[in-house]
């Protein structure tokens, strides 16, 4: 079981092209150099992020286990 704070960070950008195929890396390159519009960024931390509506109960971030 996880016990320290996670952070989750929301992105908003902006496109004129569907990016629902593009990679996520390709998403942000556009933004940094000005095709795509980030309008927001924020960052915010999450003590129970089991009872967030974004976890998708991801094993990431669980500790090695010995």
């Amino acid at each position: 079981m996880l016990n320290k704070v996670l952070h989750k960070t929301v992105i908003v950008i902006w496109s004129e092209e569907d990016t629902s195929n593009m990679e996520l890396v390709d998403i942000v390159r556009e933004a940094v150099c000005g095709d795509c519009y980030c309008s927001k960024q924020s960052c915010i931390p999450v003590p129970d992020h089991e009872s967030d509506p974004d976890w998708d109960g991801t094993e990431f971030f669980s500790e090695i286990e010995e």
